[in-house]
């Protein structure tokens, strides 16, 4: 259903304006994931609300929403499949930050394991949504690691002041593990 809307806004789009093949793809791509995640967004956000962790899971979710789309990472064939897995991964998130004690230094060494597995890594395709140009690529790619490590220098600022510092941290490493699931089919 997601993937018929955005192709029809796309095709309206193409007919009244302009624009060339890359920005096309650009913008389709972007659509299909902004649409998919608004829906699994407000699902989420309503369950966990339901149990007082509204904060928690906003917290959780943007992080999650301004990272992933540019990395890349682990995907399933449905949406279905796709809620259930990012409801198992952010009570995860939230039962390890609720859990675990990070240290300072703790907390630094795991945003720089998971900025650099982002680095070393991203974007990782996937053959749902591809890209295919190397500039779209690229920026992606800067794109994902900027924001992680504007993400993860939050976090560490946070330490001291605030006690979601480890959701984020928590899940940056958790989007920088999952860019290295690879299924075969």
């Amino acid at each position: 259903m997601v993937d018929s809307i955005s192709k029809k806004i796309i095709n309206s789009i193409s007919t009244n304006e302009k624009y060339n093949e890359d920005k096309l793809e650009q913008m389709e791509y972007v659509l299909k994931v902004l649409l998919n995640e608004l829906i699994k967004t407000i699902l989420v956000i309503t369950i966990f609300s339901a149990f007082g962790y509204f904060k928690e899971i906003i917290i959780i979710d943007l992080t999650m929403c301004v990272i992933k789309p540019f990395i890349g990472g682990y995907h399933e064939n449905t949406q279905i499949k796709c809620f259930v897995a990012t409801l198992i991964l952010e009570i995860g998130i939230l039962i390890l930050s609720l859990q675990c004690n990070i240290g300072f230094i703790s907390n630094c060494i795991l945003i720089s394991l998971s900025i650099f597995c982002i680095w070393n890594q991203a974007p990782i395709i996937n053959s749902k949504m591809p890209i295919s140009r190397p500039q779209l690529l690229m920026n992606n790619r800067i794109r994902g690691l900027s924001t992680s490590i504007f993400l993860g220098a939050l976090s560490v600022v946070l330490y001291n002041y605030s006690i979601y510092y480890s959701l984020i941290t928590w899940t940056i490493l958790f989007q920088a593990i999952l860019m290295f699931n690879k299924r075969e089919s």
